[in-house]
């Protein structure tokens, strides 16, 4: 009997900080296709369609644009991968705005190594995820 192999899921990450994307890459590389790792939301807007990945995990401060801009735009282009946001912001109303604009998921930059890959997953096979918020902000 042949095994079939799961294809992992394709992502994009877009962070103005170079050291968080190589964490992010190094903490992805094993079990998923990174794609591409890009410094800012314009370049994920230009290059989107050739990559055409799975999942799209945004910083919020892009530098030139924001997260939440490049997610409406890839919304409102047809982009059907899923977003997650991975960001500082741990405020309810960041996660609030962020599901309003298109995400499935939002992971605190300070729970990445906790819950990034638990989102990842979860979110690519159609759920949502959010990092626990500190209890002085549920």
């Amino acid at each position: 009997m042949k095994t079939v192999t799961a294809i992992p899921p394709a992502i994009v990450l877009a962070d103005d900080n170079p050291a968080m994307l190589e964490m992010v890459v190094e903490m992805l590389r094993t079990g998923y296709r990174v794609a591409a790792a890009l410094p800012n939301g314009t370049s994920v807007l230009n290059q989107i369609a050739t990559i055409n990945p799975d999942l799209v995990i945004l910083d919020i401060s892009l530098g030139d644009l924001t997260g939440f801009d490049v997610a409406r735009r890839l919304r409102d282009s047809g982009c059907t991968a899923k977003i997650i946001f991975l960001t500082i912001h741990e405020d309810i109303e960041f996660v609030t705005t962020a599901f309003d604009v298109g995400a499935s998921g939002y992971v605190f930059k300070s729970r990445a190594t906790e819950d990034l890959i638990r989102a990842i997953d979860i979110v690519f096979n159609g759920g949502r995820f959010t990092s626990t918020l500190p209890p002085k902000l549920r």
